[in-house]
């Protein structure tokens, strides 16, 4: 069976497939593989000194090989468009996060690159390619470059079943208040089993903006994964109530998520948003945490 990926932004929207290298690249193929078990959100940082391209980090709780190991095959020191490769972060990701290292995805649109890895300028693993729209890709990829950091989704191409209903559990966190900050989601089954999530570094801004920035995430993500129905679940009171029309929104920052958010939220057949305990939304906030953690590397 053919094993291919899905990369997607969300602005511009477009989707791209890259086919897994099995023959050339086997354990990097599984490990990249299992790591997209469930979809991931993350946002893309352009680095121009690799090739160019657009870096991704995958928080350290996928399957991945503690210390950002990389199976030793495949390696490309001169990547071409189209090319994904597989390195290890950077070295300060530990000591930013406080949490092991992972590994980083690079998508490549440019030439002639060499992926930059904590020994200097060494090889990475080709782990996949995409072989379509590689001019699609270039213009979406620059506009990184230009216009900062992209959301982007890294998933397996087919979702292995249908899922009509799902719980949101949704954070956002911000160092400082406004300061550098992250959203947090895990889409789940309402028997709580795990279907997608993401970690999100955000540029700087309030612990409110960051919690609307990580509902808006989460939707988009159910969209694309095609949910019809969605409770989302959050500690933010004041977006819940603002959401159900309890509370008038009031703060110039906030009027524009919360169009987007009810903007998404009326594409669902059935949306709600309940108010929940801080300590019931323990994942979505180390995630949101993380991610803060990874934007003050990112925007300071």
């Amino acid at each position: 069976m053919n094993q291919r990926i899905q990369i997607t932004f969300h602005e511009p929207d477009s989707t791209f497939v890259a086919e897994l290298e099995r023959e050339d690249a086997p354990l990097a193929s599984d490990l990249l593989w299992q790591i997209l078990e469930t979809p991931i959100v993350g946002r893309g940082v352009h680095a121009m000194y690799a090739g160019p391209a657009l870096l991704v980090d995958i928080p350290g709780r996928h399957g991945e090989p503690r210390g950002g190991q990389i199976p030793v095959e495949n390696e490309s020191d001169r990547p071409e468009a189209g090319d994904i490769l597989l390195v290890p972060p950077t070295p300060d990701d530990q000591v930013q996060t406080g949490e092991a290292a992972a590994v980083t995805v690079a998508i490549f649109y440019g030439e002639g690159g060499r992926p930059f890895t904590p020994e200097g300028w060494q090889p990475g693993v080709l782990v996949a390619k995409i072989a379509e729209n590689i001019d699609a890709l270039r213009e979406t990829c620059r506009s990184a470059r230009f216009d900062g950091a992209k959301e982007i989704v890294l998933a397996r191409e087919v979702v292995a079943e249908e899922v009509d209903e799902a719980v949101l559990m949704a954070d956002g966190a911000s160092l400082g208040n406004p300061g550098p900050a992250g959203a947090g989601f895990i889409i789940m089954t309402p028997d709580g089993r795990p279907i997608a999530e993401g970690s999100i570094p955000l540029e700087p801004a309030t612990v409110n903006e960051a919690e609307y920035r990580a509902l808006i995430a989460g939707l988009h993500e159910a969209l694309r994964l095609g949910i019809t129905k969605i409770e989302a679940r959050m500690d933010s009171q004041l977006v819940c109530r603002q959401l159900s029309g309890r509370y008038r929104v009031k703060a110039h920052n906030l009027k524009p998520l919360y169009e987007w958010a009810c903007k998404l939220a009326g594409r669902f057949e059935g949306f709600r948003c309940l108010h929940l305990p801080r300590e019931g939304n323990e994942q979505a906030d180390a995630l949101a945490g993380a991610a803060a953690k990874r934007a003050k590397e990112q925007y300071t």
